[in-house]
């Protein structure tokens, strides 16, 4: 079951060989790329369980956007991956503005009802963040904290995506992003806002993705140690230099200097100082720390500002004030 939308404006293995199942996922002729070969972009909500009988839980629509026909598709995927409790619809503006730069754009639906944090910050063992969030990622069973099968997992629930929609809408190039069904990290800039960021670093630990952007996130923190989770200082397979930060100052739920010591221990203080996006214009310093202390939307919603819709700034007209750093971030 899919629900489509025309886009407006501004609406717009394991992790290696083995996990994916069914269809190839292969394209049989080019992906379309210049404009007029492309059908128009839309926004589609599609049901997890619509792409794969497997999927049990965290039923609510993944949100896809195919390239705008405005512009020369860039044969990149751009997904994120929500907060605890959140769904991607609540995420639009960002799909909608990677859609308007070229990408293949994804909000996808995955098992997200708590917080990691609740679960591990005062738990003794050290590798608590790491276990919980390779079951949600993989599916293996790598956590006595939580219960993810195989086919509810993220990587799953991503490769029977795209497969969906390879077979759904065979003219808009969503199967590029697999090899013999399993995604091809290699083309995917992954974003993620709080929960969701935390696994974009623990995927950024696994596979070499295009980039990995992080809003509000990671967010683990080791209260029994007063440091950051240990995975988080694990050897990068996404290099450093292709993975960047953004939050707000006054974020009520993330401490800023915990977010920051958690930054120094994924190697981007390295690659410069953390740098406010008030007042600025891209590139901002090429930093890949970056806050900001602008006024929510939603008053008070400090940790939704960076990204999500109902919290996200706007400008006079409406559009993400925003829209500039996302570029910056993650859609180049």
């Amino acid at each position: 079951m899919h629900v489509i939308r025309r886009v407006t404006p501004y609406v717009l293995g394991l992790l290696l060989v083995g996990c994916g199942t069914g269809s190839s996922g292969s394209v049989p002729t080019a992906p379309p790329t210049s404009p007029a070969e492309r059908p128009p972009s839309v926004v589609r909500q599609i049901l997890p369980s619509a792409t794969d009988a497997g999927i049990d839980t965290g039923n609510a629509p993944h949100v896809a956007v195919n390239p705008s026909a405005a512009t020369t598709a860039r044969g990149k995927l751009f997904v994120f991956l929500p907060g605890t409790g959140a769904v991607p619809t609540m995420q639009q503006l960002v799909l909608g503005t990677a859609a308007t730069r070229g990408y293949h754009a994804v909000g996808l639906t995955y098992p997200n009802p708590t917080a990691v944090g609740v679960l591990c910050a005062d738990d003794v063992d050290p590798d608590c963040f790491w276990d919980v969030r390779r079951e949600v990622i993989t599916g293996l069973n790598t956590s006595l904290r939580i219960q993810v099968t195989s086919a509810n997992a993220i990587v799953n629930r991503l490769g029977k995506l795209l497969q969906y929609l390879q077979t759904q809408f065979p003219t808009e190039g969503w199967g590029q992003y697999l090899v013999n069904g399993t995604v091809d990290w290699s083309r995917v800039t992954l974003a993620g806002h709080s929960q969701g960021g935390g696994h974009v670093g623990v995927l950024a630990k696994l596979v070499a993705l295009d980039r990995a952007v992080y809003f509000s996130s990671p967010a683990d923190w080791r209260q029994v140690a007063n440091a950051p989770a240990t995975w988080l200082s694990r050897p990068n397979v996404t290099l450093a230099s292709r993975q960047y930060a953004f939050i707000h100052e006054q974020d009520q739920l993330v401490p800023v200097a915990q977010a920051r010591a958690n930054w120094r221990a994924l190697g981007l203080e390295a690659l410069g100082a953390v740098t406010t996006i008030d007042g600025a214009t891209a590139p901002f310093g090429n930093s890949h720390q970056l806050t900001t202390r602008s006024v929510p939307l939603l008053a008070g919603s400090y940790h939704g500002a960076t990204v999500v819709d109902a919290a996200t700034p706007r400008t006079a007209s409406g559009a993400p004030a925003l829209e500039p750093v996302w570029i910056y971030l993650g859609l180049p």
